[in-house]
């Protein structure tokens, strides 16, 4: 309990904090955001360049980030319908091997019941 509360209370500040800094709102503003972000961790990446011998990738540019957002988002939406779509087919199939299983498990129950009463 203890567990799930510490996580709630980091996601519920981690969602406090980017709609008080306007992450949500205009494309505008959410740039403006990432490019502040960009300059900020510069530095940073580049003492850790220096203590890493691992080449790290730049990080992506705004236009690249919001591509793979929408892409990836549409991808999930696609994939949802998709599902929801063939949910019946789904259904209707789990149905067909429910009753094949629950019949086959009575037949094989029955032919042991004959087969004991014969002896």
């Amino acid at each position: 309990m203890l567990k799930f509360g510490v996580k709630s209370a980091i996601l519920g500040g981690a969602v406090y904090y980017t709609i008080d800094k306007g992450v949500w709102k205009d494309s505008s503003t959410t740039a403006a955001i990432y490019d502040d972000l960009e300059k900020g961790a510069s530095p940073y990446v580049g003492e850790l360049k220096k203590q890493i011998p691992y080449e790290l990738p730049p990080l992506p540019s705004n236009d690249r980030v919001s591509y793979l957002f929408k892409y990836y988002w549409n991808s999930g939406v696609k994939a949802t319908f998709r599902f929801l779509v063939n949910l019946p087919t789904h259904a209707s199939d789990a149905t067909d091997k429910a009753l094949d299983f629950i019949s086959s498990s009575l037949n094989a129950v029955e032919t042991n019941t004959s087969a004991d009463k014969v002896k």
